[in-house]
């Protein structure tokens, strides 16, 4: 099937129905289904699913009959309805560009990205489909405007759209990584449209901040910080292996809190986590100040509100207090379940608990696609 027929395909889909798509996310190590109804105004929680692949992710989407049963089983888990999706191409697949364009006389706002998009890719440019999204700033008025483009092989673009496929799905759209995250912290905080959120979401090899600025999302950067990377840091340092590393930071966390009894459990040890990866979080602490000087300059002002921790750090002991060390704001663990009223949550099925509510958040967000905030 051509690029042509499968978007002719999507837009039949995208007309009206019963149930809104499905949030889906095919994570690295699970998928994660959230399905929403927009009802009086508001969101309300239909259905939740989060279920560990039983093989390696690339070995079961390779696997038409394995990947039927396994997505049957997610959808079993909770009460959906349909088999309309709004996915997500894994982030390795999709190049994100922080772009600054200029909107001439008689000239749209696409054309001017477009013509962007252009010269940054070069020759390179027609083998990728492209789509953005502006970001806000205090001077969205002039004739500058500021966007992030996601640029994706059309070749990988086809190839997951066949795997929704070839899972009995059917993809009405597939969105923006950030752009869903930003929509979810959108949601959150509804009510403080002058407000600055961040959310600092952690991966294996690498971590990434996203900001909005009311409604709108303002910013998505990486950092060079996972747990890859801690793990190999502690490996080093003690002469482990790099899978022993991972269970001590999993079970310690990234280091002893200033002001530790000296009796607590494991005290010497989690002191020597915190002076090997200080360099680490150190640099992180950078990054931070950077965001919010950048912040403020774009806002004429304004600060982050809050940090949100999400991913696979964000389950470690003690570290809300160890990142609230790192930026003079309030830290929070994320709870992608806090876009919906309490009463709203009551049918939406078991999602095994932690880890598996953690992970909920790039679905939550797909599925938020469509209402107040976009």
């Amino acid at each position: 099937m051509t690029l042509r027929q499968l978007v002719t395909t999507i837009q039949h889909r995208l007309q009206p129905s019963a149930a809104r798509p499905i949030g889906a996310d095919f994570a690295a190590n699970r998928l994660n289904l959230v399905q929403a109804d927009w009802r009086d105004g508001g969101w309300r929680l239909r259905a939740a699913s989060s279920l560990p692949y039983p093989m390696p992710r690339d070995v079961l989407l390779a696997s038409p009959k394995a990947l039927v049963q396994f997505v049957d089983a997610a959808l079993a888990q909770a009460p959906f309805q349909g088999r309309r999706v709004i996915s997500a191409l894994p982030p390795a697949d999709v190049r994100i560009l922080p772009l600054t364009v200029h909107v001439a006389s008689g000239q749209t706002e696409a054309q001017a990205v477009g013509r962007a998009v252009s010269e940054q890719l070069g020759e390179r440019a027609g083998q990728h489909v492209i789509d953005y999204y502006q970001v806000r700033g205090a001077d969205m008025d002039g004739g500058e405007r500021q966007v992030l483009v996601a640029a994706a092989l059309k070749h990988r673009v086809l190839d997951y759209l066949a795997m929704l496929e070839h899972a009995r799905l059917e993809p009405v759209a597939l969105d923006i990584g950030p752009a869903a995250i930003g929509r979810l912290l959108a949601t959150l905080h509804g009510s403080d449209v002058g407000q600055s959120v961040a959310l600092l979401n952690f991966g294996a090899a690498k971590s990434y901040l996203t900001v909005i600025w009311g409604r709108r999302l303002m910013l998505d950067r990486e950092i060079a910080f996972g747990e890859d990377m801690l793990a190999g840091a502690v490996a080093g340092a003690l002469d482990l292996q790099p899978e022993t590393a991972a269970s001590l930071l999993r079970q310690h966390g990234i280091g002893a809190r200033p002001g530790m009894a000296v009796d607590s459990p494991h005290i010497e040890l989690r002191r020597a986590i915190r002076a090997i990866l200080h360099p680490a979080c150190q640099a992180l602490a950078d990054e931070l100040a950077h965001t919010q000087v950048y912040v403020a300059s774009r806002t004429r002002g304004s600060s982050i509100s809050r940090l949100y921790l999400n991913g696979s750090l964000a389950r470690y002991p003690d570290i809300q207090s160890r990142i609230a060390e790192l930026i003079d704001v309030p830290v929070h663990l994320l709870d992608p379940f806090g876009a919906f009223p309490e009463s709203a949550r009551d049918t939406a099925g078991d999602t095994a608990g932690e880890p598996a509510t953690t992970s909920l958040a790039l679905a939550t967000g797909l599925a938020l696609r469509g209402g107040a905030d976009g």
